[in-house]
């Protein structure tokens, strides 16, 4: 059983059963409307437009090498800030290496002057004992043995004892003797005299 054959409009057929083709160009005619008349655009030249280009992409160069310098000065800041950072920390340990060899050499030249305090002590001591002993000798021994001292000795111990016991000593001492202690004596008088002003 065959349905209604419907109206067959011209080339609405063909239009269908055609192979696909290429777009037909619009006709540049003019539109009619309630206002007025308007003038279709030529949509071919819309279409053959160049795509404009991408704001971010390779098209702007200019941008991209902007780009790329700002981002290796921002690397070059980072290495220089942490090329500044290791050297304040070297700066901080060379610092703290130099307040503990400075607090170190304190504690030494502390313990040095304590010892050579003792040693000058003792030392002043004996000298004090040897002292007592000389005066107690008759004034021919003292002299007999301070000769065979050396003359910087011999007139530590003279210059502490008493001048009216130290000058019958020095007098029983040989005159080669008696002559190197009278000199190392005057030399100490003069080391420790006050310069006079001309």
């Amino acid at each position: 059983m065959e349905g209604p054959a419907w109206p067959v409009m011209p080339g609405f057929s063909t239009a269908f059963s055609r192979s696909p083709e290429a777009p037909r160009p619009v006709p540049e005619q003019p539109v009619t409307l309630r206002e007025g008349v308007i003038a279709t655009p030529n949509v071919s030249s819309v279409l053959a437009a160049p795509v404009r280009a991408n704001p971010l992409g390779e098209e702007r160069p200019g941008e991209a090498r902007l780009l790329a310098e700002v981002m290796r000065r921002q690397a070059e800041i980072d290495r220089r800030e942490r090329s500044l950072e290791a050297r304040e920390a070297r700066l901080q340990a060379a610092d703290a290496m130099a307040r503990a060899q400075i607090a170190e050499l304190i504690r030494l030249r502390t313990e040095i002057e304590q010892l050579v305090v003792r040693e000058s002590t003792a030392a002043e001591a004996d000298i004090d004992a040897l002292v007592a002993l000389y005066v107690n000798m008759r004034p021919q021994q003292a002299a007999k043995v301070l000769e065979r001292l050396e003359p910087p000795r011999a007139a530590i111990i003279l210059l502490k004892i008493p001048e009216r016991q130290a000058g019958p000593i020095m007098a029983q001492m040989e005159p080669p003797a008696a002559l190197a202690v009278t000199q190392e004596i005057a030399g100490r008088r003069e080391a420790f005299r006050t310069p006079q002003t001309p």
